[in-house]
């Protein structure tokens, strides 16, 4: 349940399926459904809107011409579609040239990050991404910064990528106290208690551990409050040792029962977890446009943002980006949640306000999932001659 799946997801349950149908090529080892591979977290809600799904083996750099050839086999069997749009942009530069040659129509590359890994793997894939400008018929991002870091200064500077916000079914955020209460209960966290929440998979991009140093400089200017650090994403088997190193920062920090470990949560217990927040902590070292803080910002949650991520996710008033340099601004701007009256984070009457003033503004900037399907409906079938 992935960043972008979540965001290809929210567009698709909003298109007329009569008139347009996404179908889905992965990448994995199996066929859907094969007894040594699990089902994708979205399998089953994709074939029940009439979308198929098709598997590419695993790109790794040495089965280059492996993979290369898969992709030119699927096409030339394959080649009924009138778009083709990829959002692995690492790969891309192979599989839409093949999809062109094939006989599609349209093709777009959709750049969803506006960075890499360090060291050799993140050098091979902006050596496969500096093709690809001319390699597709349109450039998509969700933020100019992932435009840049995709498809180069001169192409995003040009005006030649098409951004795309990464919209989210944002009325499903807005405030609701009752499933608040439930998951503070849930996991025994009292209502008093100043919750801080993160939702995203653990590794090192997205650096949880960050919040460990955050946390221990708020006790000491709020040595009063309670803390939690509620944090939903990867449950602690599918993140390997990268939990277990967050835990390990908060222990050395002197905050080792702060944090709060819900795993992975289904779409709607992601959306319930907001509920139970008061503020929103996201110091990822690179993004291209989180749709997490979208959701959190609908939620009416303050959202502290990294700022290594786009100024472009700062849709209201109430986000705002710090420096990964100065956990003590961090620790600053949250503990005013704490003293401030005007921000009252126990309110709810408060809450509700600023999730409904938020609804309106992320609705009128275009990052309402209904809005933008409709945008993007129209492109698909003015793309496909309909």
């Amino acid at each position: 349940m992935g960043g972008a799946e979540s965001r290809v997801m929210d567009l698709y349950r909003h298109m007329d399926k009569d008139r347009v149908q996404f179908d889905f090529l992965i990448h994995d080892q199996t066929p859907p459904g094969g007894s040594s591979r699990p089902k994708g977290y979205y399998e089953d809600e994709v074939t029940s809107m009439g979308g198929r799904i098709y598997i590419l083996p695993r790109f790794r750099g040495s089965n280059y011409l492996e993979y290369r050839n898969a992709v030119r086999t699927f096409f030339a069997a394959h080649h009924e579609w009138a778009v083709v749009e990829g959002h692995m942009t690492s790969t891309a530069s192979i599989y839409l040239p093949e999809a062109k040659k094939a006989g599609i129509r349209v093709t777009a590359a959709h750049a969803r990050s506006a960075g890499t890994d360090s060291g050799l793997h993140g050098m091979a894939i902006r050596l496969l991404r500096s093709s690809l400008p001319g390699k597709c018929d349109y450039m998509m991002s969700c933020s100019s910064l992932a435009s840049e870091a995709v498809f180069g200064k001169k192409a995003a500077e040009s005006g030649a990528v098409m951004i795309v916000p990464n919209a989210v079914d944002t009325k499903n955020f807005s405030f609701d106290e009752e499933k608040r209460s439930v998951i503070r209960k849930e996991f025994g966290i009292p209502e008093s208690a100043f919750v801080i929440g993160h939702v995203g998979r653990f590794d090192a991009m997205k650096n949880q551990g960050y919040l460990a140093e955050v946390g221990r400089i708020l006790r000491e200017i709020a040595p009063d409050r309670q803390i939690r650090f509620l944090f939903v994403g990867t449950n602690a088997k599918e993140a390997g040792d990268w939990m277990a190193k967050v835990q390990e920062n908060f222990d050395a920090a002197g905050l080792s029962g702060a944090p709060v470990f819900a795993g992975r949560c289904d779409r709607e217990r992601t959306v319930a977890m907001y509920q139970a927040f008061d503020a929103f902590a996201f110091p990822s070292l690179y993004e291209g446009l989180p749709g997490t803080v979208i959701e959190a910002q609908a939620a009416g949650l303050p959202c502290y943002i990294a700022d290594t991520v786009t100024e472009e996710v700062c849709v209201t008033s109430l986000a705002r980006r710090l420096s990964l340099e100065d956990p003590a601004a961090w620790a600053e701007e949250i503990a005013q949640n704490l003293t401030n009256t005007e921000s009252a984070y126990n309110d709810f009457g408060v809450r509700r306000e600023r999730s409904s003033r938020a609804l309106a503004d992320l609705a009128q900037a275009g990052y309402d999932a209904a809005v933008s399907a409709k945008r993007m409906q129209q492109w698909y079938l003015e793309k496909a001659g309909r």
